[in-house]
């Protein structure tokens, strides 16, 4: 018997998508897989799929949760691989040798990361991250791909998903093993997984008060300060400017002059790269 790989599906209604995900597992051609499926008591008929897959499926439960972090935690518990990969419904492995592919890659690091192609829009995303990550890669934005990274089993008995966080859980939980820990990566050439697109991390402006959060949490205020300046310039002061300017979308006048300002700064930001602090107001 090689490596013991765990994949773990989260679902919450997402009935169309969830066989595609159970399928992409289930027809692997590397067989010591531990496939865990946990559904939040969907009510759109996903549970009648998990019971038709039931017999190729390691372990399922469909029960309230708290969130999709608190249905993860219950994931790693019922894990027993030498590696953990999580894949939401409506993700689903690259091909049906992937795992076989990656096998070599396993066994002597924490993390083995690849890449996840993004659909429907076909982009193959995280193509341009390189190591070692720095406290700076997770300020500007998400370097990890969760759903194309092998976790070692071991990394969950000292470290687990904050639960009381909706949607920046996983980045916590990189930041603290990769920066603070110092647990060891390697990158990968192999598109592990089709990620989809519009979940609910794209909500920019949560996404980046939750960051926030985390940040003030884990740095000390004088370090977290000075990468602010790094990021947004040497005058930076921290205020509630981003609550202010995410508030005028609200109102019907000033969400004009909100559009005309983001369309402008992404506009600059296509020449200067300083500039990409634009992405996390949306439209």
């Amino acid at each position: 018997m090689g490596l013991l790989i765990s994949i773990i599906t989260i679902n919450y209604n997402n009935r169309f998508g969830l066989s595609k995900t159970i399928e992409s597992v289930i027809n692997q051609t590397y067989n010591d897989i531990q496939y865990i499926v946990i559904d939040g008591a969907s009510t759109d008929g996903s549970k009648k799929i998990i019971e038709k897959y039931k017999h190729r499926i390691s372990y399922w439960i469909s029960e309230p949760d708290s969130g999709i972090y608190n249905a993860m935690n219950k994931g790693v518990d019922k894990a027993v691989g030498d590696y953990l990969l999580f894949l939401n419904s409506g993700d689903y492995l690259h091909e049906s040798t992937i795992i076989e592919k990656i096998i070599p890659y396993l066994g002597n690091h924490d993390f083995i990361i690849g890449k996840a192609q993004c659909f429907p829009s076909g982009v193959i995303g995280w193509k341009d991250i390189s190591l070692p990550f720095t406290l700076l890669d997770f300020y500007k934005g998400g370097p990890v791909p969760h759903p194309a990274t092998f976790i070692k089993k071991e990394i969950f008995k000292h470290y687990r998903y904050d639960e009381k966080l909706k949607i920046v859980s996983d980045w916590k939980f990189f930041l603290q093993t990769i920066i603070f820990s110092n647990c060891s990566c390697i990158l990968i050439d192999e598109v592990i997984s089709w990620f989809e697109e519009g979940g609910v991390s794209s909500n920019s402006s949560l996404c980046e008060d939750e960051r926030q959060q985390v940040l003030k949490e884990l740095i000390p205020e004088k370090v977290r300060l000075d990468y602010l300046r790094f990021l947004n310039g040497s005058e930076y002061t921290e205020t509630n400017y981003d609550t202010f300017f995410l508030r005028l979308r609200k109102y019907k006048y000033s969400r004009i002059i909100y559009i005309i300002s983001v369309l402008l700064t992404r506009l600059i930001s296509l020449f200067k790269r300083s500039a990409c602090f634009s992405r996390k107001y949306p439209l």
